[in-house]
C-alpha cells in the first residue's frame, strides 16, 4: 500500500473510531462505574476485534457479505443484544437504591468474566464493526496474491488504533466518574447509557 493509501484509512478509521457507537456507550458507562470493570469492558471488545480480524484474514467476512440472509440475522442479533444491554442498565437504574456514592456498580462491580462477556458480545455482534470489515475495510484492499496479507495489516492497525483509543476513553471516563459519584448521578447515567444504547439497538434493527 503506498503512503496516500494509508493516509485514506487512517482517516477512515479515525473517523469510524471517534463516532460514537455501541462499543463506545458501553466502555463509557462501565469506566464512569468503575476503571477495572472499563477496562474489562474494552478488552472484551478488543477481544471481539481479533475475531472480526481472523475472519476477515480467513475470507470469512467476504463469505459473509455473499450471503445478504446471514448478514441481515447478525446484525438483528446484534440489534437485540444492544436492546437488552439497554433495558438492563435502565433497571438496574431503576431498582438501585440512592447513596452516598451516586454509582452503586462502584461499589460493587459487576464479575470480570461478566464485564469481559459484555464488552466480547457487544463488538462482536456490533453492526458498526461489521459494516467496517465489510464493506469498508475491503476497499483498500486489491484483490490478487497477498491480499490476505494486506487484510491482515489493516485489520491489526484497527485493532492496535481501537485498543488505545479505548483506553484513553477509559481513563478519562474513570477520571471524570469520580467527581460524578454524588446521590441520583449513577443513576441517572445508568439510564442514559441505557437509553442510548436501545435507541441504538432500534436504529441498527431497523436500518
Amino acid at each position: 500500500m503506498s503512503v496516500g493509501q494509508w493516509l485514506a484509512f487512517g482517516s477512515l478509521l479515525s473517523i469510524v473510531l471517534f463516532t460514537p457507537g455501541p462499543d463506545f456507550v458501553l466502555i463509557l458507562r462501565h469506566s464512569l462505574a468503575d476503571r477495572r470493570t472499563g477496562a474489562v469492558v474494552a478488552a472484551g471488545v478488543i477481544s471481539g476485534l481479533f475475531v472480526h480480524t481472523a475472519a476477515a484474514s480467513l475470507g470469512l467476512s467476504a463469505l459473509v457479505a455473499t450471503r445478504p440472509q446471514l448478514l441481515s440475522a447478525l446484525t438483528y442479533a446484534g440489534a437485540a443484544y444492544l436492546t437488552w444491554l439497554g433495558i438492563s442498565a435502565i433497571r438496574s437504574a431503576f431498582k438501585a437504591r440512592a447513596s452516598d456514592e451516586g454509582i452503586p456498580a462502584a461499589k460493587e462491580p459487576i464479575a470480570v468474566t461478566t464485564a469481559f462477556r459484555y464488552g466480547f458480545l457487544s463488538n462482536l455482534l456490533n453492526p458498526k464493526a461489521l459494516l467496517f470489515f465489510l464493506g469498508l475495510l475491503p476497499q483498500f484492499i486489491e484483490p490478487g496474491e497477498g491480499a490476505g496479507l494486506r487484510t491482515l495489516m489493516l485489520a491489526g492497525a484497527t485493532v492496535v488504533a481501537a485498543a488505545l483509543w479505548w483506553a484513553i476513553v477509559v481513563v478519562l471516563a474513570a477520571g471524570a466518574g469520580k467527581k460524578l459519584r454524588r446521590p441520583g448521578v449513577g443513576k441517572r447515567i445508568d439510564v442514559v447509557t441505557g437509553v442510548l444504547l436501545v435507541g441504538l439497538g432500534a436504529f441498527f434493527g431497523v436500518a
